[in-house]
């Protein structure tokens, strides 16, 4: 009977549904706990290192855990994996209620964070599984949009529910839960996944570093641009209340302009999206300085912002363009671990230049990235991945 239910859809759509639905969980529990536990430690005078280290213990789980998970899935089964990792998220969002203290915190947010990155690994290899080289771009443009507009949906509801109580934990475990009824209904196929030595962590290392330090941009980007943007406007002159809203405004441009960026490499060239969406970041990022006091931060954020992620839409092209099987999980899993370490650096990075050298070292230090990846692409000859 579940094989009948099952064949209700035809496999590779049914493969993108699981994936589109694993991450919405993933990131409806992550957008919840990013936001309700700083309000949550801030109400209790906890001091702001501390958070600090709190939100760092996620990024250390994805860390440690991305060498493992090939070997994991393979063994298990990816559909398998997907469904303990889906009760691991929920028991881990009703642990942070049940057990209050600092310390439990860290601890589970540790465990938290290996259970997301677990997800990403999964779906990730999933939808590249079920794309093909005509459609690959813009189903990843698809893809990277549903990532950003669920990892809204946890803030989303604290306004509603306030920061006290069971209610916004109740409301994240739900929707985790609905998340993962398409499981239910569709047939994911393991064959491609099937090994059980897994794939090589490391062999991917070393096929594709430049590829992964792409990854590390985009990582140390988008933690940057969230952790110190508001600084940035901030001391330039703006209010926060403007402050908020431009970064909002980014936030949203990248998530719409995804998918027209993913049909374009699919149209026209993977790596010249890569080359093009790098250089327009570099120049963006040089504009915030002399445009954050007028009307153009608007624009120029918005682009910057879409145009920076692009580049980690269409990395996930070139690997699926590139992996298969195992090593696609590999591939996921390494992409997951360079989420944990773009988190770890480049705050603090960033942090230290802007002590040193005044707030605008902060679009300094968010060029600087993309221009090491245009350099490292040059001396590659224009490719992310080693041909030998």
């Amino acid at each position: 009977m579940t094989t009948q239910v099952a064949n209700i859809f035809p496999r590779r759509h049914g493969t993108l549904v699981a994936a589109i639905a694993t991450i919405a969980c993933c990131d409806i529990a992550m957008g919840l706990t990013f936001q309700l536990l700083p309000l949550l430690m801030e109400a209790r005078k906890v001091p702001t290192w501390i958070m600090g280290l709190n939100a760092a213990m996620g990024p250390i789980g994805i860390l440690l855990a991305g060498p493992f998970l090939p070997k994991i899935i393979g063994k298990i089964g990816s559909k398998r994996t997907v469904a303990i990792v889906i009760v691991a998220i929920i028991l881990g969002l009703m642990a942070f209620q049940i057990f209050p203290s600092l310390a439990a915190w860290f601890v589970i947010r540790f465990f938290f964070g290996i259970a997301t990155g677990t997800l990403f690994t999964v779906s990730e290899a999933w939808i590249l599984t079920a794309t093909d080289d005509n459609n690959r771009g813009r189903v990843m443009g698809l893809y990277t949009t549903v990532l950003s507009v669920s990892f809204a949906v946890g803030p989303a509801i604290i306004p509603f529910t306030g920061i006290d109580g069971a209610t916004p934990w109740i409301i994240g475990m739900a929707c985790v839960a609905l998340s993962a009824l398409p499981l239910v209904f569709v047939e994911v196929s393991e064959t491609a996944f099937h090994d059980e030595h897994g794939g090589s962590f490391l062999r991917f290392v070393t096929k594709a570093p430049l590829l992964l330090f792409a990854v590390g941009a985009v990582t140390i980007f988008d933690s940057v641009l969230l952790s110190f943007f508001p600084i940035f406007g901030l001391r330039s002159g703006l209010d926060l209340q403007t402050t908020s809203w431009v970064l909002g405004a980014g936030i949203i441009g990248n998530t719409l302009f995804q998918l027209p960026l993913g049909l374009l490499a699919d149209k026209w060239s993977r790596m010249g999206v890569v080359i093009s969406s790098s250089a327009v970041t570099i120049v963006m990022c040089a504009a915030l300085i002399w445009a954050v006091d007028s009307w153009l931060i608007w624009p120029v954020v918005i682009v910057m912002a879409s145009t920076a992620f692009s580049v980690y839409t269409i990395s996930l092209v070139v690997m699926g363009d590139t992996f298969r099987g195992p090593d696609l999980i590999a591939g996921s899993a390494a992409f997951s671990a360079m989420w944990g370490i773009g988190g770890l650096v480049g705050p603090p990075i960033a942090g230290a230049a802007i002590d040193l050298f005044g707030v605008n070292a902060f679009p300094v230090s968010l060029a600087s990235i993309y221009v090491i990846l245009l350099v490292g692409l040059a001396l590659n000859g224009g490719r992310l991945i080693r041909t030998a």
